[in-house]
């Protein structure tokens, strides 16, 4: 699997996990962390969110 696919794939994994493109008000980044508001935070699954293959658990 290339660098983008890898990246595809788990961009699409995390969509799925935080509820869907409907359940998120807004997006942001910095070089580092990508962070995001949803509407129902109920919907997303943390545990599989941290599964995710390019997800790093913040300590």
């Amino acid at each position: 699997m290339t660098k983008e696919e890898r990246y595809q794939a788990s961009a699409e994994e995390l969509l799925r996990l935080v509820g869907g493109k409907e359940n998120i008000i807004s997006a942001a980044h910095c070089a580092t962390r990508l962070r995001l508001v949803l509407k129902d935070e109920a919907r997303a699954d943390v545990d599989g969110i941290l599964k995710v293959d390019l997800v790093k658990e913040e300590i």
